[in-house]
């Protein structure tokens, strides 16, 4: 059996799994990345938010999204005691972004994976977990896989488990806590015939009478993804009743609003559904493991905020292990930032969810309450609905996450400057010695 060593070993070729392993991989970090499935390959999750582009100019992809997807400018709204749709615009935030995109995840997610082998990123896809790696005192030391029916064992200094709902190490390293009010069904389909919304770049989300809403993508001009979440129970009860999940998607398409006017059931392909359980880690690390993406956190995609918080996690986790790597007596300082900050970005989002789930408050309640939320006032309430759902007002936690603190920082700094005089004095002595060495055997007697 082959075994090699790393400083990183990332399971999972998602878009946290390939962030984290690029971003570690351009400070120099040498990382293997093993992904189960072969990319491109399908995958749901195609709005973005504008709060991930940061991430995006880090690992120097945004002039590629800019040319292969649709632009997403706001989102439209029919929600709340107030008949009239409402919409959010990105630009309302004063100018930072004014859009992000509707992707195709196969094609997206694979441009990920391939700049995390452009930075230098070892990746070997159709790898299958067969056992996590640990040493006496429970130290997660790598993983054993199988490619090609051949068994192989990779060992890092840290594995990071970006592996989504299959949660390869955290399912057996730490608790989980489902979010029971939030767990949901989602049955989606696409079509190429529909009528796009007065901001054609828009996406909708809609509330539906009985329970849950609807959300429409347009993915591009030919073809609009448009699909409806509600609750397990909900869907237990009408299947019991005989409907089959072709009448409760056309049932829930039919009492629709807005959703109705931009697609016919009819033309809408093969429908596919997934469950949409909210749920969170007890722990996103533990000696020699971080978890990042949909295998440490997951929220219901009412505000498409899937794929903002596995990248943002992946950036945070990087830096946390950058640092962790060239410490190792100060790991857990760095860690517990990374877990500390990534768990507080998924409360807030999570808080406003769950208030914004009842569809009968007033509009101007769902404002100001996301204007409440978070550690960032801000003045306008509008703005402050769009900055919450849009990632925005977590930037400055993301942007500037320092994982060792100032103070950390300073010690580290003074560290590695020790380091770099001590090996130059190092240097230099061994220099003098071999000089004078030299010098002696030059100025020795003949025969001597």
């Amino acid at each position: 059996m082959s075994e090699a060593q790393y400083d990183v070993v990332v399971v999972g070729g998602g878009p946290a799994g390939s962030t984290i392993a690029g971003l570690l991989a351009k400070q120099g970090r040498r990382v293997f990345l093993m992904e189960r499935e072969s990319f491109p390959r399908y995958h749901i999750g195609e709005s973005m938010v504008t709060g991930m582009i940061p991430v995006m100019e880090e690992l120097g992809v945004v002039e590629e999204l800019e040319k292969r997807f649709q632009h997403k400018s706001g989102i439209n709204l029919v929600w709340g005691k107030d008949p009239q749709p409402w919409r959010s615009d990105f630009s309302a935030t004063g100018g930072l972004y004014d859009h992000s995109w509707h992707v195709r995840r196969d094609e997206f997610d694979k441009l990920l994976l391939d700049r995390a082998r452009e930075l230098g990123v070892e990746v070997v896809e159709e790898a299958q977990v067969t056992d996590v790696l640990q040493n006496d005192d429970g130290r997660v030391t790598g993983v054993a896989y199988k490619h090609a029916g051949v068994p192989h064992m990779v060992r890092g200094r840290f594995v990071v488990d970006a592996s989504g709902q299959h949660r390869t190490l955290t399912r057996k390293l730490t608790g989980i806590t489902w979010q029971d009010d939030l767990r949901n069904v989602a049955i989606w389909g696409y079509t190429a015939q529909y009528t796009p919304l007065e901001h054609p770049d828009d996406i909708l989300v809609e509330a539906i009478e009985g329970g849950g809403w609807m959300w429409g993508i347009p993915l591009a001009e030919d073809k609009l993804s448009i699909g409806y979440v509600l609750p397990v129970e909900r869907l237990t009860e009408l299947t019991r009743q005989g409907r089959s999940q072709q009448d409760v998607f056309a049932e829930g398409l039919a009492s629709s609003r807005i959703a109705k006017t931009m697609a016919d059931v009819s033309t809408v392909g093969e429908l596919r559904t997934t469950r949409d359980w909210s749920h969170i880690c007890d722990r996103f690390y533990g000696p020699g493991w971080v978890a990042v993406g949909d295998s440490a956190a997951f929220i219901d995609p009412l505000f498409s905020s899937g794929v903002w918080l596995g990248t943002s996690a992946a950036w945070l986790a990087a830096r946390a292990l950058d640092a962790a790597l060239d410490n190792p007596a100060e790991q857990d300082q760095a860690l517990e930032r990374f877990d500390a900050t990534y768990r507080q970005l998924y409360h807030d989002i999570l808080a406003y969810v769950r208030f914004f789930m009842d569809p009968n408050r007033l509009r101007e309640e769902y404002m100001e309450r996301a204007q409440a939320i978070g550690r960032t006032y801000i003045e306008n309430s509008a703005v402050g609905f769009i900055t919450l759902i849009s990632g925005i007002k977590a930037l400055p936690d993301v942007v500037s996450f320092d994982p060792m603190g100032e103070q950390g920082l300073e010690e580290v700094m003074k560290r590695r400057n020790q380091m770099v005089a001590d090996a130059k004095e190092a240097a230099a002595r061994e220099e003098a010695k071999a000089k004078a060495k030299a010098q002696s055997q030059e100025t020795a007697p003949v025969g001597a």
